[in-house]
């Protein structure tokens, strides 16, 4: 089962730097950032843990009734339709920026 990673960071620049941190893992994978009050939250998914949390039962009961529904949805896709403030994680444009 997928396992959402979430990380406290006091920037937005430390919020990313952890996500690049994830860029070249085959086991998980950078989600995006998402405000949290006065700090900034990064979210990824580990594709390969063993342990689950609430937030792993909502997202994947969520996919398995995307998969019932014939619709597309993965673990990434359901963590932004619960939180739609995050801003994905796109490495390609940080260069550009």
């Amino acid at each position: 089962m997928a396992h959402i990673i979430e990380v406290l960071r006091d920037t937005e620049a430390e919020a990313r730097s952890f996500l690049d941190a994830l860029f070249y893992s085959d086991s998980v994978s950078a989600i995006g950032r998402r405000p949290d009050g006065e700090r900034t939250r990064a979210v990824a998914v580990n594709w390969d843990a063993e342990e689950e949390i609430e937030l792993d039962e909502r997202i994947s009961q969520m996919v398995t009734d995307a998969i019932e529904a014939d619709d597309d949805l993965d673990e990434i896709a359901a963590y932004c339709r619960l939180f739609p403030e995050t801003v994905l994680y796109q490495p390609e444009l940080a260069d550009i920026e």
